[in-house]
């Protein structure tokens, strides 16, 4: 290496046919391990661990989400219309299909370097994405009302509070109700009554 390094400083023609000569090859074997080494590391498929609570028998469905325009069979569902190897990052597809850390669980990803060069994305199959999100909102209508209300901020009803009769409070609010009965609607002045 020192010889190569002389060489470039005197400017001599020798330094053209360095890479040629037989002690020099086995650079190019190492850089080509290298960069299979990062190949196989970067297309290699992982999978997050289940919560201790999941079941063993296989991955959890995500938590269905009731709408009038959701339809539960899946064999009545449109065919998918994503190609087959394409992914997307986990933040565009909790945006795009309105899913949770937790819904994404079951699902195996990539890791990919990001822009400012860690390795911190983790690239999901888009079509197994949008047959997840499909199962939380009752196939391709309901995701797509979910969308809409969600555009227009409209929360979806909990099944808790749809078959709850009447209204029910909170303690810290019947507490906080109570107090205002007694001690009435103040500005949080305290006035001293010995003056």
């Amino acid at each position: 290496m020192v010889r190569a390094l002389l060489c470039l400083r005197s400017h001599s023609p020798w330094i053209l046919t360095l890479p040629a000569m037989g002690w020099y090859d086995d650079v190019e074997e190492a850089k080509e391990a290298r960069e299979l080494a990062g190949y196989e590391m970067w297309n290699k498929w992982y999978r997050d661990p289940q919560p201790a609570g999941a079941s063993a028998s296989g991955p959890s469905q995500p938590a269905r989400v009731e709408r009038p325009e959701s339809e539960w069979d899946e064999t009545k569902w449109r065919r998918s219309n994503l190609r087959e190897g394409d992914t997307m990052a986990k933040g565009k597809a909790k945006t795009t299909y309105l899913l949770t850390d937790k819904d994404l669980l079951p699902l195996e990803y990539q890791k990919q370097v990001n822009s400012r060069g860690f390795a911190g994305m983790k690239m999901y199959r888009k079509r197994e994405v949008e047959r997840l999100g499909w199962k939380k909102y009752g196939g391709p209508n309901g995701l797509k009302a979910a969308k809409e209300d969600k555009k227009n901020g409209i929360k979806p009803t909990s099944p808790k509070k749809a078959t709850g009769t009447g209204k029910t409070t909170s303690s810290t609010s019947a507490a906080t109700a109570a107090k205002v009965g007694v001690l009435g609607k103040g500005k949080g002045k305290a006035i001293s009554s010995g003056e």
